[in-house]
């Protein structure tokens, strides 16, 4: 039965019958592209096949090519549809191209999250300096370009030599290397110190805000290393800028605080000359804590007799030396020594620095000169006993007092060891007084040098130096070359004019039930007069040209002049041009010389330890403030700037 199938046979033949032959074919990918040509997606995705390749980058960008598609494969794209693809999902409408979009030009720039408002402490990374982009077209996905928007040329940004910051090329990043603002100036970056140090190098001021330009809290320690990276060796005030910080917290305002402190030198005191003790008594002087008397600011003339001991001379101390904050020692300034030269009726001890009298007289000691002048002294009053006094030399020591409409006219000086009332007295040199001056509107006191009193009520009063009262100065006229002083004792001035030319200083102006009082510094002004003269014989020469030729510009005046006439209107306009350079000139010595008399005002003040009362008139400069409720303590002094009279504690 050649026809029928052996049972091996057929088992082959069903084997071969159950195979499936599997064709290799690699993965393929269609595209498509979006509606602005910009971006391409996945629309076809076939997988490999046998042992065809598989889905991978090479794969995709080959697909891309074969496509004609310009852009490049978006890299995080073909990783994702990668991915997919391995996990057995779908990788349709997967992006896998873009293309280049247009690059508008940018300027260099910080970036940062801070807010550069506020301060950068030293050692902070305050942003990150992103380099300038120029401008660059784009590229779609079929070959088109697209020009940029902004194309200007980008400005640089970079830091500023010696800027007080750095940039650290490796990361970007910009680090304050002090505490300051960051700012940005003719495209270089710097940042400004809030830290300052005085002109006298005595002082480190600092600006304190609320908070770091990341809205962080601190404290000094975080400014101490920008301190040292100035050489700033004395150490940090904490508790007055911590309190400067707190506040600046509170109100939201910057705050200035002194945060280092130098310390001053001490100055050494002058040598001076002492007088005995012993001769104390005869005089209405005061000592000071060292026991001494100071005869210039005092007036002191001692009455003194032949042997008796004038006073000796005391050798200058030397001061303390300061430290500026950088560290530096300031010397003190040194104390002079004090030299006498012995004039009439006065003997050197054998020590070298006691005097004695060698003849009865009042004690005369001025620029350094000692003597014992001539002295007429009063049994008593001067009243009509002794009548008028008139010398033509010497002084005056009156006894007791000296009555009213009598007079007394000396060359030198005149000590009264009661009081003037209502009396004419006239002196070369000092007046003292041990009582007081009780003038009742009448008769006048005139001094050539200064004037000491323990009181003075209703005086006419002229003093070439110092004016010293030590009480109370009630409804006086007053004109002084030196200094008013009432601030011993009581140290009132109530009612009346008082007007000095350096400077008034007392413990009260005025008087509580508002009596008028005014109080003033004269320092008068200089006047050019040569230089006044020639301006406005300028002036009126100038007023004749323009009057005749106009005033328009020359070379305008010159066209409308005839031809003939040009060369004289040219020697016209010439002088014209030369009057108005002088005047210019005139002008300005004439402005600056003002300023220089506001600022020397600048150096004077009237002083009040106490209080000022309402009814008090300030005069300084021209310029009058009047007084409307009380104050305390207070300077008044005039401002050169502003040209008006300004009040500030002391």
């Amino acid at each position: 039965m050649a026809d029928q199938s052996t049972p091996v046979r057929g088992a082959e033949l069903r084997a071969k019958g159950s195979e499936k032959i599997t064709e290799s074919r690699d993965a393929s990918l269609e595209f498509k592209i979006t509606p602005d040509n910009m971006a391409a997606f996945v629309s076809s995705y076939t997988p490999a096949q046998g042992n065809g390749s598989p889905l991978s980058i090479e794969l995709m960008e080959s697909e891309l090519r074969r496509a004609g598609y310009e852009g490049l494969l978006d890299t995080d794209g073909a990783k994702f549809a990668l991915k997919r693809a391995e996990e057995g999902k779908s990788i349709l409408n997967v992006a896998l191209v873009r293309a280049s979009y247009p690059q508008n030009a940018e300027d260099g720039h910080i970036s940062t999250d801070a807010d550069l408002n506020f301060p950068v402490l030293p050692g902070m990374e305050f942003g990150m300096l992103s380099k300038a982009v120029p401008s660059a077209s784009g590229t779609n996905l079929v070959g088109d370009k697209i020009p940029a928007e902004d194309t200007h040329t980008p400005k640089t940004l970079t830091v500023a030599a010696n800027g007080n910051c750095i940039h650290n090329s490796n990361t970007g990043a910009l680090i304050s290397e002090q505490y300051g603002i960051v700012v940005i100036e003719e495209n270089e970056i710097h940042v400004k110190l809030l830290i300052s140090v005085s002109q006298n190098e005595m002082q480190v001021k600092a600006m304190l805000y609320p908070h770091d330009c990341f809205g962080m809290k601190y404290d000094l320690s975080s400014i101490a290393p920008a301190l040292e990276g100035m050489n700033i060796a004395r150490p940090i005030q904490h508790l007055a800028g911590q309190q400067a910080i707190q506040t600046s917290r509170e109100t939201g305002m910057v705050q200035e605080a002194v945060i280092v402190q130098g310390t001053e030198p001490v100055p050494g005191k002058d040598g001076f000359f002492e007088y005995a003790k012993e001769n104390s008594g005869t005089s209405i002087g005061t000592t000071d804590e060292g026991d001494r008397m100071d005869f210039k600011n005092r007036g002191v003339h001692p009455m003194v007799a032949p042997g008796d001991i004038i006073g000796k001379i005391h050798p200058p101390v030397e001061g303390q030396a300061g430290e500026d904050v950088y560290g530096k020692l300031t010397p003190p300034p040194g104390g002079n020594p004090f030299e006498v030269k012995p004039g009439s009726h006065v003997a050197p001890m054998s020590d070298g620095i006691t005097y004695k009298a060698t003849a009865t007289g009042i004690v005369h000691l001025s620029e350094g000169k000692l003597s014992v002048k001539d002295v007429l002294t009063t049994k008593g009053d001067v009243d009509y006993s002794t009548g008028n006094i008139t010398l033509e030399k010497g002084s005056v020591h009156v006894t007791g007092s000296i009555r009213e409409g009598f007079a007394v006219e000396v060359p030198d000086h005149i000590v009264v060891q009661d009081s003037i009332e209502g009396a004419t007295v006239t002196t070369g040199g000092d007046i003292e007084v041990k009582g007081g001056l009780v003038m009742g509107g009448k008769g006048a006191i005139k001094s050539g040098g200064t004037i000491t009193a323990q009181f003075a009520a209703n005086a006419h009063i002229e003093c070439g130096d110092e004016l010293i009262i030590t009480n109370e100065i009630n409804n006086c006229f007053i004109n002084c070359k030196g200094t008013v002083l009432a601030h011993g004792g009581k140290g009132i001035i109530q009612g009346g004019t008082i007007i000095s030319e350096t400077g008034i200083e007392a413990k009260e102006l005025g008087s509580d039930i508002g009596v008028k009082t005014v109080v003033g510094i004269r320092s008068k002004q200089p006047v050019n007069r040569k230089m006044i003269h020639e301006r406005d014989s300028l002036r009126d020469r100038l007023l004749k040209i323009n009057t005749t030729v106009g005033e328009a510009p020359d070379t305008m005046i010159l066209e409308a002049t005839p031809e003939a006439k040009r060369p004289q209107m040219e020697q016209v306009l010439l002088m014209r041009g030369r009057i108005k350079m002088r005047l210019r000139e005139i002008r300005k010595k004439l402005s600056n010389d003002l300023a220089e008399y506001y600022k020397s005002l600048e150096m004077l003040s009237i002083r009040v330890h106490r209080k000022v009362y309402p009814g008090v008139e300030i005069k300084i400069g021209g310029k009058t403030v009047q007084v409307s409720k009380p104050i305390n303590r207070m300077k008044f002094r005039f401002d050169a700037d502003e040209r008006t009279i300004v009040a500030v504690k002391f």
